[in-house]
């Protein structure tokens, strides 16, 4: 007597030899179809689960490459930036500029009223041109003139000949150091004179403090430059040769 514990193992092993049988003993089929067939078959396999879950198919990988990180990393880092400006509600302060350098006022003022074409006598004091000379009188013209939008004055003078000393010509620029207050003076001439300094304006007169070369020898100057009414000026050297200043020449000139 066959019990029903017997029964089940029976009918699994019938069903195998049912399969094998059909799957050998079958007419062949083209080659074409053969491998459609044995797909079939194996789909089929009377042995395999049916309730256990199909597989999914593995997800496809993601390029790697260095060109497609950088990619990623900046379509990430924009909105991301984006967001961070919009959420703080605040723009780049701009750029702080220097202040605009503009010619002093007050300089500008004090020299307008040298500027213009002056007729001058000079006169040199006794011993200025050279140990035991005398008092010597000539005749200068002086041109004073605005340039550079008002931050320099442009000077010239020519000095006539006389019996012994040659005709001169020379040049002078006049500026202002605004942050110190100062006028700033440079000049040069055609016998090899040379001077710079500086000074502070004092009413309608400034008076430089300079040092430079006279027919070559080192020296330290004061040179004066007055305004005695509308058409009058005063123009004062004195020199200090080492034995302290002493009156060189002055010029009185009219326009």
């Amino acid at each position: 007597m066959i019990t029903n514990g017997a029964v089940r193992p029976l009918g699994r092993l019938a069903a195998f030899v049912a399969y094998v049988s059909v799957a050998v003993g079958a007419p062949s089929l083209s080659v074409a179809k053969s491998a459609g067939a044995s797909k079939a078959a194996v789909q089929a396999d009377p042995f395999e689960d049916s309730t256990l879950p199909a597989k999914s198919p593995a997800p496809a990988k993601a390029e790697s490459t260095p060109k497609a990180a950088a990619t990623a990393a900046t379509k990430t880092a924009a909105p991301a930036a984006s967001t961070a400006a919009e959420g703080s509600g605040t723009t780049a302060a701009p750029k702080e500029s220097a202040p605009p350098h503009v010619p002093s006022k007050e300089f500008g003022a004090f020299m307008k009223s040298f500027e213009g074409a002056w007729k001058c006598d000079t006169q040199f004091a006794l011993g200025a041109l050279w140990p035991g000379s005398q008092s010597l009188s000539s005749k200068t013209d002086v041109t004073i003139r605005r340039e550079f939008d008002g931050f320099m004055w442009h000077g010239e003078f020519k000095m006539a000949k006389t019996a012994t000393t040659p005709a001169t010509i020379g040049i002078f620029q006049v500026g202002y150091a605004s942050p110190s207050k100062q006028v700033t003076y440079l000049s040069y001439d055609s016998i090899g004179s040379s001077m710079m300094g500086v000074g502070t304006i004092s009413g309608a007169q400034v008076t430089f403090l300079e040092e430079g070369f006279v027919k070559g020898a080192k020296v330290k100057v004061r040179e004066t430059l007055a305004k005695q009414g509308p058409r009058k000026m005063l123009h004062k050297v004195e020199l200090d040769q080492g034995k302290g200043l002493q009156l060189m020449a002055e010029d009185t000139c009219v326009k």
